[in-house]
C-alpha cells in the first residue's frame, strides 16, 4: 500500500529526496515491540500479579477486604487501585508492577491469609526481581510518553530517545543480575531489527533544534560507540562517530538544497520590512558567494541543553534570518514521530458511536467530540457513565484496558505484520 501510494504521488510530483524519507515507522510501536521481546521471560510472575487484580476486580467481598486492610493496616491510599494490564500495551503492564510493588505488603498479607489465593503468592526473591525490573522498565515507559505527546513537536527529540533507549540497553548487558541480561539480549535483537541505523530525517529534526546541532549528535555517537563491545579501541569509536555525523551531514544539506532550489518560501507569517531585507540580504550573500543559511545556523553558538526553548517559536523569529532553511524546519518538525494521538481519536470515536447512539447526526458527534476534548484539556475527565468528573477512576480505566485487550486480540497479527512490512 505505501509503495503504491508513493508511486502515485511521485507521477504528480518528484518526491524530496526521490522519496526516501516517505516512510516513518511509529516510535511508540517500536518501543512496545522491544520491551514486549524482554517481557516475555517474567511471564510467569507477571501472570500472578493479573490474576490476582482479576480476582480484586471480579470479587466485590475479598476487594472490600483488601483495600480496607491496605488503608488500615498499611496506611495505604485508598484511591490508588491495583491495577490490571492490557496484554499488548506494555505500559499499562508497568503500570500494574509499578501498583503491585506500591500494594506488595498488603499483596502478601492477603494471598497468606486467604488459602484460595495462594497461587498467587510471590516470594521474596520475585518481588527483589519486580522492583529491579520496574526501576529499568521507567526509562522506556518514560521516554513513550515523550514520543506520544500531541501538544508539541517529537521529531526534535527522536534522536534523544532512541539514543537513551540503545544506552540503557547496553548498559544492562552488563548487569549483575541474569536476568536483566537476558532481557536486555532479546530486546537488543528487536531494537537492532528497527532501529539500528537511526532515522536520518528525524536525526535532521534533532540537528534543527538549537541546543543540539550536530555538536550534541557527534557527542551522544562517541559515546555510543564507545559502549559498544565491538569497539575496542578510542580512535575506532571516534571513526565510526563521524561517519555517523557526516551521514546526517550529508543528509542535512541534501533537504536543504531542495528547499533552496525550490525557493518557495512559506507565507505563514507576516513580513515587515525589517524582514524583508533579512531575506534580501540572505540572498545576497548566497550570490556572492558566502556561507549559506545552513552553515551560518550552524556555526551559531548552541543554546543550553536544559535552556527551555519553544522550537516554533524560535523558527518563526528565525525565518527573516533563514527564510529557506526555516521553511525546511517547520516541515520537519511537523512530523509525528507516532500514531498514538490519531489512533486514540479512533478509540474515542468506538465508545461515541456504539449500538445506543448509532442514530446521531455527524454534527451531534463532532460536538460531542470536541466538548470531551476541551474539557480534558482543562483537567477533567468523562467516566463511563458519562458523568462528569475531575480526575478519572480506576474503574473506568480498569473496563477501558478490559476492552482494549478484547478488541486488540482480533487484530494484534494484523498489526504485527504492518510493522514488519
Amino acid at each position: 500500500m505505501v509503495a503504491t501510494l508513493k508511486g502515485q504521488l511521485k507521477r504528480v510530483k518528484p518526491l524530496i529526496r526521490d522519496g526516501k524519507d516517505f516512510q516513518i515507522r511509529c516510535c511508540c510501536h517500536i518501543v512496545n515491540l522491544v520491551v514486549q521481546a524482554g517481557l516475555k521471560l517474567i511471564d510467569e510472575v507477571a501472570s500472578r500479579i493479573r490474576g490476582a487484580a482479576r480476582v480484586l476486580k471480579t470479587s466485590m467481598p475479598k476487594r472490600h477486604k483488601f483495600y480496607e486492610t491496605a488503608v488500615k493496616t498499611f496506611s495505604l491510599d485508598s484511591k490508588k487501585r491495583l491495577r490490571n494490564d492490557c496484554v499488548v500495551r506494555w505500559n499499562s503492564t508497568f503500570i500494574m508492577l509499578d501498583r503491585a510493588l506500591y500494594f506488595r505488603h498488603a499483596y502478601d498479607n492477603w494471598v497468606e491469609c486467604d488459602r484460595d489465593l495462594r497461587s498467587f503468592s510471590i516470594s521474596e526473591d520475585e518481588w527483589k526481581r519486580v522492583s529491579t525490573l520496574h526501576g529499568f522498565l521507567k526509562a522506556f515507559y518514560d521516554i513513550t510518553n515523550r514520543f506520544s505527546a500531541s501538544k508539541h513537536p517529537t521529531s526534535n527529540i527522536y534522536f534523544n530517545g532512541v539514543w537513551d533507549i540503545h544506552m540503557k540497553l547496553i548498559e544492562v548487558s552488563h548487569d549483575r543480575h541474569s536476568f536483566l541480561r537476558e532481557m536486555a539480549k532479546e530486546m537488543r535483537q528487536k531494537f537492532d531489527k528497527y532501529w539500528l541505523d537511526y532515522n536520518l530525517l528525524l536525526s535532521c529534526a534533532c540537528v534543527l533544534d538549537p541546543r543540539c546541532k550536530l555538536h550534541w549528535i557527534e557527542y551522544c555517537y562517541i559515546k555510543l560507540f564507545m559502549k559498544l563491545e565491538e569497539v575496542q579501541e578510542v580512535f575506532a569509536g571516534e571513526f565510526l562517530a563521524r561517519e555517523a555525523v557526516n551521514s546526517i551531514k550529508t543528509t542535512l544539506y541534501e533537504l536543504f538544497e531542495c528547499y533552496s532550489k525550490s525557493s518557495s518560501i512559506s507565507q505563514s507569517y507576516v513580513v515587515d520590512e525589517d524582514d524583508d531585507y533579512e531575506i534580501f540580504l540572505s540572498k545576497r550573500q548566497k550570490a556572492d558567494g558566502e556561507k549559506s543559511e545552513l552553515d551560518l545556523y550552524l556555526e551559531e553558538k548552541n543554546h543550553k541543553k536544559d535552556s527551555p526553548i519553544d522550537i516554533l517559536a524560535f523558527w518563526k523569529e528565525a525565518s527573516g534570518r533563514y527564510p529557506n532553511l526555516a521553511s525546511m524546519a517547520r516541515d520537519l518538525l511537523s512530523i509525528p514521530i507516532s500514531t498514538v494521538a490519531s489512533e486514540s481519536s479512533f478509540s474515542m470515536a468506538k465508545k461515541l458511536i456504539n449500538p445506543w447512539r448509532g442514530s446521531l447526526s455527524g454534527k451531534t458527534i463532532e460536538a460531542i467530540a470536541c466538548c470531551e476534548d476541551w474539557l480534558r484539556a482543562k483537567g477533567f475527565s468523562l467516566g463511563q457513565s458519562g458523568i462528569l468528573v475531575t480526575h478519572p477512576k480506576e474503574e473506568d480505566l480498569e473496563e477501558e484496558d478490559e476492552l482494549e485487550n478484547l478488541r486488540t486480540k482480533k487484530d494484534e497479527a494484523e498489526n504485527t505484520s504492518i510493522l514488519i512490512d
